[in-house]
């Protein structure tokens, strides 16, 4: 199974502006580094393909900014800002 308790990557180091998936623009991309929350939490998004090292792109914003959908491995995952919010990620090209 996953091990939830200690994550591969710090966020001190892989990310050291504290980027987090809700910080993206419309049209930005990232690659996702570490999904903190329950653990509960974190296993609804690696079932739902969400996973370390994966890219994402924001495709748009609902009119008040909540919830936000993403494009993921070719379909679009819609999450609510609070969640997008526990999820660090990178910028990429």
């Amino acid at each position: 199974m996953f091990n939830f308790k200690k994550p591969r990557h710090k966020l001190s180091e892989e990310n050291k502006d504290g980027l987090r998936l809700s910080d993206l623009k419309p049209g930005e991309k990232g690659r996702v580094l570490e999904i903190g929350g329950s653990e509960q939490f974190r296993l609804r998004l690696i079932e739902m393909g969400l996973t370390r090292d994966t890219e994402v792109c924001v495709d748009k914003y609902a009119p008040l900014l909540d919830p936000l959908e993403l494009i993921v491995k070719g379909y679009h995952l819609s999450l609510r800002g609070i969640d997008a919010q526990k999820i660090s990620v990178e910028r990429s090209n």
